[in-house]
């Protein structure tokens, strides 16, 4: 780290992983044998504007000031978990997860790896951080500002009340696009912006910044350096650029605010940045259909034999078909194209890499009860009915059939499911589209309606997107097993399905526009 008047620019270089090195590393095989070290004290914690205080465990080895991770976690109500066959834990808070393992100084925030200067300590069986560095190196996973007196053994967790809360750079062909989130909106007459001997000065009328947390943003593009300056009435931002520019360019979101630099004048047809373009990012252009079961996994099975799997390939490739008749340059695809097993993180994770924008899960229901008929839907969320338990049960017993179910141990957790629900920022679009699914469904198809329900399915969980699981009847009941045997009925499904999803698709992108 290098310091200046402004506070700490951290510097980290990009790659496939992403290191971040807070100060030189030392050699620091030794601190890993002193793993069982005790707790030697308390640090006391103050949150802003209260009086009460807080104790966190903490433990001290040449100079530096270790904390209990799991004790700071639970002082921020963050929801935490400790795999108990590789002692890793994993923290997760909103859309963001934080992975820590004892004993090292990596540790992953979301997709990326950081190194510390120091490694973690195993402290009776606690994770200990040294609370400096990680607090510095995890700046932004917190919604919290965080300030440490390690002379007075003194934390102090303040609440983010700066209206420009970050700052990102995307370099593009012919310049920099600099954008500031904000925590209110700004009117583009409170936006100024100047560029002078390579200096690009920002000014919000009315805003105000932390000048530590925002100089330590990453750099990237032209920006190499970021200056941070907060008046009394205004806040300015002062970013070097590596050459001259020659134009620059103002735009403003109700959360957010685009700067762009240009190299050799503004290009009339492709601007840097443009509205219109941002609010394509979000239209649904790419459906993933996911039929359930297949491979060694042959679903539930109907009093003749009918296989699940089976049904869910036909009806999904019917879908595919009439999906790609009626949305025109939308691109449609498969979890399976056959017969294959698939776990149920692989469907999402696909899903994810294939830049989703919806997800619908195929299925068909079975019970106990042979009498029992009808469609169903369900998005995200814990169970509230015995109905919904058993069939989210049923559908995930499926891991018992991968190679590994430990990576689902966090699943069964009611905590975890509601953490996924939080972190989820499609859970109305899901609920609205299970709704007009499960509408459609059982006008189409002329069975009894068994509602919209929310359930833990796995398969669900994780996906970055607007995403449901369909139940298409019953197979385990006589009547509707012979109905699913057919082409007309799966035909049928497929129509249905093509018609909320359509419907769907002209409310959600009417109301983005």
């Amino acid at each position: 780290m290098r310091q200046n008047s402004h506070g700490p620019v951290i510097q980290r270089r990009d790659g496939r992983r992403r290191v971040l090195s807070i100060i030189a590393a030392p050699l620091w095989a030794a601190f890993l044998a002193s793993a069982s070290l005790p707790a030697q004290d308390k640090i006391t914690v103050n949150f802003g504007g209260q009086a009460e205080s807080y104790s966190l465990s903490m433990a001290a080895r040449h100079g530096v000031d270790y904390a209990s991770i799991g004790e700071l976690a639970d002082l921020l109500g963050i929801t935490q978990y400790t795999n108990t066959q590789n002692r890793k834990t994993i923290f997760r808070l909103g859309a963001r997860t934080l992975k820590i393992v004892p004993g090292s100084p990596f540790f992953m925030l979301d997709s990326d790896a950081y190194q510390m200067a120091l490694p973690t300590l195993d402290v009776d069986g606690k994770t200990y951080v040294p609370l400096v560095l990680f607090i510095e190196s995890t700046k932004p996973f917190f919604n919290v500002r965080i300030f440490y007196d390690q002379q007075k053994r003194h934390l102090r967790i303040s609440k983010i009340s700066e209206t420009i809360t970050g700052i990102e750079i995307f370099d593009k062909g012919n310049g920099t696009v600099v954008k500031l989130s904000t925590s209110k909106a700004f009117r583009k007459a409170d936006v100024a912006a100047s560029i002078s001997d390579r200096w690009l000065n920002v000014t919000l009328y009315g805003g105000s910044l932390d000048s530590a947390f925002l100089a330590s943003a990453p750099l990237s593009g032209m920006v190499r350096e970021i200056r941070p300056y907060p008046f009394v009435q205004s806040a300015q931002i002062s970013f070097r650029l590596a050459q001259d520019m020659a134009d620059k360019s103002v735009n403003v979101e109700p959360n957010a605010v685009y700067i762009s630099v240009f190299r050799s004048g503004r290009p009339a047809q492709t601007p840097l940045y443009n509205a219109e373009a941002e609010k394509q990012k979000w239209a649904i252009d790419c459906i993933v259909l996911d039929p359930g079961h297949g491979g060694r996994d042959p679903g539930a099975i109907g009093p003749s034999g009918l296989r699940e799997k089976e049904i869910t390939m036909d009806v999904a490739n019917r879908l595919k078909t009439e999906l790609k008749t009626r949305l025109q340059g939308v691109s449609v695809l498969l979890t399976r194209e056959n017969d294959m097993f698939l776990g149920l993180k692989e469907r999402t994770q696909f899903a994810n890499a294939s830049r989703g924008k919806l997800f619908i899960s195929i299925h068909v229901n079975a019970n106990r009860a042979r009498s029992v008929r009808g469609v169903s839907t369900y998005f995200l969320g814990v169970s509230r009915s015995p109905q919904a338990l058993e069939a989210a049960q049923k559908e995930n017993s499926v891991v018992q059939l991968e190679e590994s179910s430990e990576a689902y141990e966090e699943f069964q957790d009611a905590s975890y499911i509601l953490n996924s629900i939080a972190q989820s920022s499609y859970l109305k679009e899901s609920r609205d589209l299970a709704q007009m699914v499960n509408l459609s469904l059982k006008k189409m198809m002329g069975i009894p309606d068994q509602g919209v329900h929310q359930a833990g399915y796995w398969v669900l969980i994780g996906a970055a997107m607007p995403c449901i699981l369909v139940e298409c009847g019953f197979i385990s009941n006589q009547y509707e097993e012979r109905l699913l045997k057919t082409r007309s009925f799966r035909q049928k499904i497929a129509g249905g399905l093509c018609d909320s999803i359509v419907r769907f698709i002209n409310r959600y992108e009417t109301e983005i526009r």
